[in-house]
Parts: structure tokens; C-alpha cells; sequence
């Protein structure tokens, strides 16, 4: 799969956390079997926040960069 052919992949909202420090919301595509978090940090002040990094996940494995997932995900055919 190809990042232009990853973008058209529909990922659905799953779940939210916020804590002190970070905000986490997951979002998941079934068909796939992907995962993907995203993470914000709040910064000490608790009002401002820094910018959100995104991590995914494939066969029980997290990447945390976007080549390094488009890698391991480079076999699986885009079901269109």
C-alpha cells in the first residue's frame, strides 16, 4: 500500500484519553486491521498545548513514523 492509496483509507474514531500531561485519541480501520493514536502533549502551563504526533499500529507492532509504517504495510494489497 502506497501513502496515496493509505489516505483513502476510512479510520474510525475509537477512543479518547486525556490526562495531566497528554491527550491520546485512537482511531481503528477493521478491514486492515490498523491503528493509529494521536498524541498531544500539554504543555506545564495545562492550557497550552504542543504538536500532535502520530503513531500507528499493524499486527500487534507500533510504528512511530509514517515510513516506517508505509514499510511494513507496503505488501498489503488497497482494497479500493
Amino acid at each position: 500500500m502506497t501513502k496515496e492509496e493509505l489516505v483513502k483509507v476510512p479510520f474510525k474514531f475509537s477512543s479518547h484519553i486525556s490526562m495531566a500531561h497528554e491527550h491520546i485519541a485512537t482511531y481503528i480501520n477493521t478491514s486492515y486491521g490498523f491503528t493509529m493514536w494521536r498524541h498531544t502533549r500539554v504543555k506545564s502551563d495545562g492550557f497550552t498545548y504542543g504538536r500532535t504526533r502520530t503513531h500507528y499500529g499493524y499486527k500487534g507492532k507500533v510504528y512511530k513514523s509514517l515510513p516506517k509504517f508505509l514499510e511494513a504495510i507496503k505488501d498489503v494489497p488497497f482494497k479500493g
